[in-house]
């Protein structure tokens, strides 16, 4: 399982000091960059290839509110695999009170960066993805 902790700033909260609902989004590819990072890959070297990587789609839920020094622990996990789509669900835990307090599913697309049309994801991708399928329970809630 991969965890990134990272904690709510004054920057990532709205006007009333919660936090803003796109900064869930923004942690959650903060915690997948850091994710690919750690396995000696980054999105650098993706955008320098013939790849890209879009969003096609992302949803979030929030549980609980967040607000300025709150501390998250960020669960990442593949819940699928598809010939050229990736989808990410990231499990936002309260480490203090052992809950979860929010989640986001974002889908990548992998295409083809002259043609812009989708292509099977490279094995050196599908290797270092693949091991993360089933490594955080289900979220039920």
């Amino acid at each position: 399982m991969y965890v990134y902790k990272t904690q709510v700033r004054l920057r990532d909260t709205d006007a009333t000091g919660v936090l803003y609902f796109s900064e869930q989004f923004r942690m959650a590819l903060e915690a997948f960059e850091e994710f690919l990072k750690e396995r000696g890959f980054s999105l650098n070297q993706l955008m320098g290839s013939e790849y890209l990587m879009p969003i096609v789609h992302a949803e979030g839920d929030y549980f609980s509110p967040l607000v300025v020094g709150d501390e998250l622990e960020i669960s990442l996990k593949v819940v699928k695999l598809g010939t050229s789509s990736i989808t990410l669900e990231s499990v936002f835990h309260d480490p203090y009170r052992k809950i979860p307090v929010g989640k986001v599913q974002i889908v990548h697309v992998l295409i083809d960066k002259g043609k812009r049309i989708p292509v099977p994801i490279p094995d050196f991708l599908r290797t270092m993805l693949e091991p993360e399928r089933d490594a955080v329970p289900e979220l039920r809630g």
